[in-house]
């Protein structure tokens, strides 16, 4: 389940474009636009097809189904989700409006500083701001030595200690103490503290990205989102193109003989298309295909008809063309 989470998210995540072939599919497979759904920061438009049954070649009595596609158009993301539904659209709304808004928008930013917390900026995100905050706790430092002139401070204080280390006549003490401590003022604020609070983003971004992958739980059984949307679209339409090319082969074939019934010629069609990987399977093909027709088709003849049909071009009413 969590990698069906993880699949989700980065589907939604990391989609960029709706292809023009997916609008292509949509008018050839029948869905119809339902509804604009407005949100803050874009619109949900929401195409259904209701009561399809698909054309299965073999299937006894296939059972309607109501299938959706819901495609977002926002000012900086686009996205695509497919399913399906059983009658009413307002579960599929409330499931749209629950994808995390961070997914559907943008991280911001200030003068190249990033404002929003995401795994590809947290380094950034968190040494920015730990430099930031390491010059403004040195910039106090000095305004409150500066301020208060009967105290000193962190550095003020030190100096006042490195020139009573100096005139005890002590030299390499004071410049190995002034270096050292010299690089620990600067390099703690500026160096350490930056780098600690860029490893602290770095995990609260992770946190922060499997909270956005348990929103999409509500919203994952039945769903595909993104590329995984396009190519459940793209298989949709080529099961209905190739259950529809072997009833058209299958009706031909079945003018010369009527030896083979539904089950026997999909089992040597699936066969034959499938291909074969030794001469003993095409061997066993030829001698199968040879009793079960009786000599009442040849099998160039069934070959011919196959590669016929195959060579023809899908119409935009979801047929063969010849």
């Amino acid at each position: 389940m969590e990698e069906q989470w993880e699949d989700n998210y980065e589907a939604i995540k990391y989609f960029k474009e709706v292809s023009p072939r997916t609008y292509q599919l949509l008018g050839y497979l029948g869905y119809n636009k339902e509804t604009d759904i407005e949100i803050p920061y874009g619109t949900w438009t929401l195409y259904t097809k209701r009561n399809f049954v698909f054309p299965y070649f073999n299937t006894r009595l296939p059972l309607p189904t109501n299938r959706f596609v819901a495609i977002y158009k926002g000012v900086y993301k686009n996205l695509i989700v497919y399913g399906s539904f059983e009658k009413e659209l307002d579960e599929i709304k409330e499931k749209l409006l629950s994808i995390p808004e961070i997914l559907l928008t943008p991280a911001k930013k200030f003068l190249g500083i990033p404002l929003t917390l995401t795994e590809e900026n947290a380094q950034d995100y968190g040494y920015i701001r730990g430099v930031i905050f390491g010059i403004i706790l040195i910039l106090a430092d000095f305004v409150y030595s500066w301020t208060f002139t009967l105290r000193e401070g962190v550095l003020t204080g030190f100096i006042e200690y490195i020139k009573k280390v100096y005139e005890g006549s002590n030299p390499a003490l004071t410049n190995f103490i002034g270096i050292s401590w010299t690089g620990m003022y600067f390099g703690i604020p500026l160096i350490l503290l930056p780098i600690l609070y860029g490893h602290i983003c770095v995990r609260m971004a992770k946190r922060k990205r499997i909270k956005q992958m348990k929103k999409t739980e509500a919203i994952s059984s039945g769903y595909e989102f993104g590329i995984k949307a396009e190519q459940a679209l793209e298989e949709e339409f080529s099961t209905i193109i190739e259950e529809k090319r072997k009833e058209a082969i299958y009706k031909e074939i079945s003018k010369i003989t009527d030896k083979l019934d539904r089950d026997v010629f999909e089992t040597l069609y699936l066969k034959i298309r499938e291909g074969f990987i030794s001469p003993e399977a095409l061997d066993n093909f030829i001698k199968d295909f040879q009793d079960i027709t009786e000599g009442a088709l040849s099998l160039e003849k069934f070959v011919e008809i196959v590669a016929k049909y195959q060579r023809a071009g899908p119409t935009t009413e979801i047929g063969v063309k010849m």
